[in-house]
């Protein structure tokens, strides 16, 4: 079947943390570059058993998600294999491999033989980091936080920590090495780790979210990061950045993962063949990592701060906005950080640094913190920078210009600081509005008086309080019983209930209601355009009601799960009054 329009499906393990968040980014960057319709499938972990000790033992319900696409409804797939085979054999995961077998497929954060993966290098910038506390730091006494061997691209990473090991003469015993789940809370973990340990000099760990568990434990010791015991870390989370003391890691960006994959795809979709990439990680050294703050990691060499030019300089600092869809000169950050650079750099010219001269400088850093650039900034980045700016600088300025050179400098570090405050309280605040949000989705959809369909109506209605405009409702003509590790049998299709365009709600007369799966992202209700949408189970148990298929918004990145399980509930209710 011809599609009307081509859709992409990205097959995702979560979007609960900020990596799958960022690869869903980069993805859907790249599709509305291209045209196409994007659609979001957050399963769970392929063939992971449930056991007695699961806090949430139905959340394999988000599994019959990779039910819903085949060669009939989507035009091309690209799969986080990495993540969703973290608790699988390699036999297993080719297994699911073979349902997408007719569709072009490009697989990230993994490894398969005869598939086409793109990738970060797990080598390069692992063995800079490990050399560095090895040659620079003098560390001999070495643990690593190693992730499911499942996931080929962590088998990776552990292989390269070995090989450096074995390279450098360094012994690693069973004790040295602790196993972490890549997004769940490790700290128990880190601190019988840590307790196994207790003369450890440093750390590798599989990702950022297990190294700041472990930041957590060692500070939970009495001891600090970077002096004691040295940490490194995997990704360059906007939380490596943040912490406190800053995390060492390796920046691995998942929205360019994301973007290229797509970009590979589309060859793919035209016919071509298309081998594997390896994207180059880079070391970015903090100070979990004891490192010199006056020096970074280029692509090619570590160089002074102050060597870089303008452009250098704003893709150190500005990394998250890369792959922004725009060229850097069209960015109103990179403008504002440009002009702010050259005028710091003017003052050495100058003869006199006067009154003129600060209000010179001193619009250019309000131009700056006002349009939002340190939204984007990796601030200890920019402190770093400008710092230097001002280190190279200083022994150039003449005595009697040296109180203005201060105070500029102060008044800049004010600004940054007073706007880096003001995020993190627009942050707090769209936190208490989307908890406000939920709150209110919850007693709404607890608001269900019968059986009948105009309540499936009603529960797209509650979509306003978590900003969502376009959704579409399925469900199964009779709720199935679906157990765990089993295929969920979608030949006999959905019946669109209701569906809600740019905020309005329209129930779906009987007699168009049947829609086959092929035509569950592309049918006559569907309104024209390019959409990015996210599809959600709706179950309770171990039964599962329908679907919804929902426009991807900043609110459903974290609330998805939570959002299936309620209009499950609500699903339940309405099936159980119908037989009343």
């Amino acid at each position: 079947m011809e599609l009307k329009q081509k859709t992409i499906a990205l097959l995702l393990s979560a979007l609960d943390n900020s990596y799958d968040e960022a690869l869903c980014k980069g993805v859907n960057l790249a599709c509305q570059e291209l045209g196409y319709n994007l659609v979001v499938l957050p399963g769970n972990y392929v063939n992971r058993e449930v056991t007695a000790k699961d806090k949430k033992p139905f959340i394999y319900q988000f599994n019959t998600l990779y039910d819903c696409v085949n060669s009939s409804n989507i035009s091309g797939i690209i799969i986080a294999a990495g993540s969703i085979a973290a608790f699988t054999t390699e036999e297993k995961i080719r297994e699911f491999l073979d349902n997408y077998k007719d569709i072009p497929m490009v697989l990230v954060s993994s490894i398969y033989d005869g598939y086409t993966c793109v990738n970060y290098d797990n080598s390069n910038g692992i063995r800079d980091g490990l050399d560095y506390l090895i040659r620079t730091c003098g560390c001999r006494k070495f643990g690593m936080l190693k992730g499911p061997s499942g996931n080929s691209e962590f088998n990776q990473r552990y292989d390269t920590f070995m090989e450096m090991m074995k390279k450098n003469g360094i012994e690693i015993t069973p004790d040295n090495i602790c196993n972490v789940h890549p997004s769940d809370d490790n700290h128990e973990a880190c601190k019988l780790f840590l307790k196994k340990n207790p003369d450890i000099e440093a750390v590798f760990c599989i990702n950022d979210y297990s190294a700041l568990d472990l930041c957590d434990e060692i500070k939970a010791l009495g001891k600090t990061p970077g002096n004691e015991i040295k940490v490194l870390g995997y990704d360059n989370t906007i939380q490596s950045s943040k912490a406190i003391p800053p995390l060492a890691t390796i920046a691995a960006d998942p929205v360019m993962l994301g973007h290229e994959a797509c970009a590979y795809l589309n060859i793919k979709m035209s016919g071509r063949n298309v081998d594997s990439i390896n994207l180059p990680a880079t070391l970015v050294k903090r100070e979990s990592l004891g490192a010199d703050d006056t020096a970074y990691i280029s692509s090619s060499s570590t160089r002074h701060l102050a060597e870089m030019d303008t452009d250098e300089a704003f893709d150190y600092i500005f990394y998250r906005l890369r792959r922004s869809g725009k060229p850097k000169e069209q960015l109103k950050e990179y403008t504002a950080f440009a002009r702010l650079v050259e005028s710091l750099r003017l003052l050495t010219d100058m003869q006199n640094i006067d009154d003129d001269a600060y209000l010179m400088v001193s619009k250019y850093f309000v131009e700056f913190v006002t349009c939002n650039a340190t939204r984007y900034a990796d601030i200890e980045n920019l402190i770093r920078y400008i710092d230097q700016l001002k280190v190279d600088s200083v022994t150039r300025i003449d005595p009697e210009s040296q109180i203005y050179f201060e105070t500029i400098y102060q008044d800049l570090y004010k600004c940054i600081l007073e706007s880096t405050d003001s995020d993190i309280r627009a942050v707090e605040e769209n936190s208490i509005l989307v908890r406000e949000s939920i709150k209110k989705f919850v007693q709404l959809t607890g608001d269900i008086t019968d059986g009948s369909d105009e309540n499936y109506s009603k529960l797209l209605s509650y979509m306003n309080s978590i900003d969502v405009k376009t959704g579409y409702l399925y469900m199964l003509d009779t709720p199935v019983e679906h157990k765990n590790m089993t295929k969920l049998n979608l030949d006999k299709g959905f019946k669109l209930k209701a569906f809600i365009q740019d905020g309005s709600i329209w129930n779906t007369p009987v007699e168009n209601q049947d829609i086959p799966l092929s035509n569950i992202f592309d049918n006559d209700f569907i309104g024209g355009g390019i959409f990015s949408t996210i599809m959600l189970p709706l179950y309770f148990g171990e039964t599962v009601y329908g679907f919804i298929l929902l426009e991807l918004s900043e609110k459903i990145f974290p609330s998805c799960e939570f959002i299936s399980f309620q209009l499950g509930q609500s699903a339940r209710l309405i099936n159980l009054l119908k037989k009343i």
